[in-house]
């Protein structure tokens, strides 16, 4: 095996390993998230790929031996200079000494009797712990014994790289004046997404309560306790996420508190569209998405009025008919993209989806479009780098290209137009801005 060593995104790299091992976890129902530092480099210089595959089986393999609870990756900064750690903790079947000394050892497993439960060769961890080793560290488990859990923790030499600027708010940091002061209900009844959504709110000024317990919220609200924003977990012993908002709703409306619904990844929650939650974020979170959607929902008055339009913005079954459009959207969160597919579908148009800029991309190479609706924030590519890349094709027809976005900031909206989009809406989409965008495209 070799190793490279070229500058990457880490929070990229680490992300994308907890994308393809979270559908296995929520499956068996378990809390998966992930915890960075702040003083650990946005960009590293090291191979991504092989860096990638340590994540994925160390994750994959505490999925598969937890069966109920969570699992957490932490990232921090070594002591050593140049030195990453990483650790995996989960809440399953743990290791007792003499399954401790097993595990590294190619095709063998902690557990090796012949009934044993779980499959597997044994040789992913051995592979592992080699590639840290060629990535100048090393890799070692810890456990309190067996059914208590277990900790895998190897570390890497890899200096600090510029990587490209993110052009979007993924890495935002520091006090937002648009979430300044505002103060937040978090409800959850897993302690970590409770201390994750903790930490990262008050980086950005937010000030917040949290609960496990959704009654103990209602009775605070019911107390008058003065709150700008409740987050909620969908899947809670005591009452559910919707079960729970409709308690609150009979005390407040969407308007005067919003609520944001933390869901699984790609599960559309029966009943949860008539409670008009203000915004969805699926798990693993990730700090970006939190960040745009309070965005969303705070930094309105940010944004410096439209011009008043002469289109009558208004829901159209027969828009699709009247106003024929070809349209891609181009959006990498699943829930994302079966919100804005339903609200096409109401108004007659059928869309084609891209999961990230670099699809989207190809997508306009193999046919034409009238319209993409480009998510600015995606993995890969982003929007903007896909429509600077779109912009550049030798082609007779030009998409007319509208960014979804959070980012309210003035600079923002206009390094959308500087890329060479067309327009904007914010998110989440509101019906009457999107069917304003719409009608400024035409049939190519």
């Amino acid at each position: 095996m070799d190793v490279e060593a070229q500058p990457f995104d880490l929070r990229d790299c680490v992300e994308s390993a907890l994308d393809l091992t979270a559908g296995r976890a929520i499956e068996k129902g378990l809390d998966i998230a992930y915890i960075m530092d702040d003083d650990v480099p946005a960009g590293i210089k090291s191979d991504v790929t092989r860096l990638r595959q340590i994540l994925i089986n160390l994750l994959s393999n505490a999925v598969k031996f937890t069966e109920k609870g969570e699992v957490v990756l932490t990232v921090k900064k070594g002591k050593a200079k140049n030195e990453l750690v990483f650790a995996v903790r989960d809440t399953g079947i743990g290791l007792s000494g003499e399954g401790m000394s097993r595990l590294f050892q190619s095709f063998s497993q902690a557990d090796s009797s012949t009934t044993r439960k779980f499959g597997g060769t044994g040789l992913g961890l051995a592979i592992s712990k080699r590639l840290a080793e060629m990535m100048g560290g090393e890799m070692h488990a810890e456990s309190a014994g067996a059914s208590k859990g277990s900790t895998f923790i190897f570390t890497i030499k890899a200096a600090a790289a510029k990587v490209a600027e993110r052009k979007t708010t993924r890495d935002i940091k520091g006090i937002q004046p648009s979430l300044q002061a505002k103060r937040v209900l978090i409800v959850d009844d897993n302690a970590t997404n409770r201390r994750i959504l903790k930490l990262q709110t008050e980086k950005w000024g937010m000030t917040s309560r949290e609960t496990e317990y959704p009654t103990e919220a209602i009775q605070w609200i019911q107390n008058n306790e003065r709150f700008d924003l409740v987050i909620t977990d969908m899947h809670m012993p005591e009452l559910d996420g919707l079960m729970f908002t409709r308690e609150i709703r009979k005390l407040q409306d969407e308007k005067a508190l919003p609520i944001i619904l933390l869901t699984s990844l790609g599960r559309r929650e029966l009943g949860a569209e008539e409670l008009n939650f203000s915004a969805y974020l699926t798990k693993p979170l990730k700090p970006s998405a939190l960040y745009d959607a309070l965005a969303g929902i705070f930094a309105r008055n940010l944004i410096a009025p439209k011009p008043e339009s002469t289109i009558k913005a208004t829901m159209n079954a027969e828009m699709a008919k009247e106003h024929p459009l070809r349209i891609l959207l181009a959006e990498d969160n699943a829930v994302n993209q079966k919100l804005a597919l339903r609200i096409l579908e109401q108004m007659g148009y059928r869309a084609d989806v891209a999961s990230n800029g670099i699809e989207a991309v190809e997508s306009i190479e193999r046919q034409t479009y009238d319209v993409i609706l480009m998510d600015v924030q995606m993995p890969e590519m982003d929007g903007l780098d896909a429509t600077r890349n779109i912009r550049k094709l030798n082609q007779v027809t030009q998409p007319h290209i509208i960014a979804m976005t959070a980012n309210a900031m003035e600079g923002d909206r206009e390094m959308c137009i500087a890329a060479g989009m067309n327009d904007y809406v914010s998110k989440p989409i509101r019906v009457n801005e999107l069917v304003e965008a719409l009608m400024k495209a035409e049939r190519k």
